[in-house]
């Protein structure tokens, strides 16, 4: 299984969610975290963001970076679909 180490401003946003968006991020990381490559629609990003990958959770984005030789997803940013590219 992958750790997840989520950053301090994810794991701000993530306390002042809903609880049924707040679970739904927590499974999506479990699973995640258990099967990274049969995950359905993680995306790598471009530009910018090259090296991240994104997955959306209902209306939520969550971005993150994966790092093969440690085995850990680092979770960077979660928020609005549109809103989260702007740190």
């Amino acid at each position: 299984m992958i750790r997840v180490v989520v950053h301090k401003r994810a794991k701000r946003y993530l306390e002042r969610m809903s609880r049924p968006d707040r679970e739904r991020i927590r499974s999506a990381l479990q699973r995640l975290s258990e099967d990274m490559a049969n995950y359905p629609g993680v995306i790598a990003m471009a530009g910018d963001w090259s090296g991240y990958r994104r997955i959306r959770v209902g209306d939520f984005q969550v971005i993150f970076w994966y790092d093969e030789d440690e085995n850990i997803i680092y979770v960077d940013h979660i928020g609005p679909r549109g809103d989260v590219y702007h740190p």
